[in-house]
């Protein structure tokens, strides 16, 4: 907090496509898109009137043994674009949250549908990866710099390179490579 102390605050006002705009009028490049919400830009026209139609009738409703009309719309138009194998929505509010409830669908899935198999919950993750900031999505991340200090809470997890062909590690091309970069994760699992 020190830095961000030294330096004068800066405060966004408003956001138009992929800009967000300070207190004085200064544009800045949204590179992450507000981290990765706003896809579409800022103050996209369309998404800008589905909204203001939403607020209309409600803000927020809990999904806690309740639906919507929008709920199910999404989820009707998810499942249409899923493998065929997939037909159940689950929503989360946020991208931590939703890897966390990710980690324990696959426990749960197993105890519940192969039992016989034992306990199966170990989880690979890829290096360098960031999922959010929840115990488990730290603990399938690998950032040092924002996680380190946490590893006492974390549980523990098999590390293996992530596939990069723009910069692989073995310095391979594709697709002469035939995909090297895989055979450590395929070894693990």
């Amino acid at each position: 907090m020190q830095e961000w102390e030294r330096e004068k605050p800066l405060i966004i006002e408003h956001g138009k496509g992929s800009y967000l705009i300070d207190t004085e009028g200064k544009k800045y490049l949204d590179g992450t898109s507000s981290i990765w919400v706003n896809v579409h830009g800022h103050r996209h026209p369309a998404l800008d009137r589905a909204l203001k139609r939403q607020l209309d009738k409600i803000a927020h409703s809990t999904l806690l043994g309740l639906s919507s009309l929008p709920a199910i719309e999404l989820a009707r138009a998810l499942i249409r674009i899923a493998p065929k194998d997939l037909a159940r929505v689950f929503y989360s509010d946020n991208g931590s949250t939703a890897v966390e409830v990710a980690l324990k669908m696959a426990v749960q899935y197993w105890q519940q549908r192969h039992p016989e198999a034992g306990p199966k919950n170990t989880f690979l993750h890829l290096k360098l990866a960031y999922h959010g900031d929840t115990i488990g999505a730290v603990s399938v991340g690998n950032i040092e710099l924002f996680h380190a200090r946490f590893k006492p809470l974390l549980f523990p997890t098999v590390e293996a390179e992530p596939p990069y062909c723009y910069r692989c590690p073995l310095n391979l091309t594709y697709p002469s490579c035939h995909m090297a970069c895989i055979a450590p994760i395929q070894q693990i699992l």
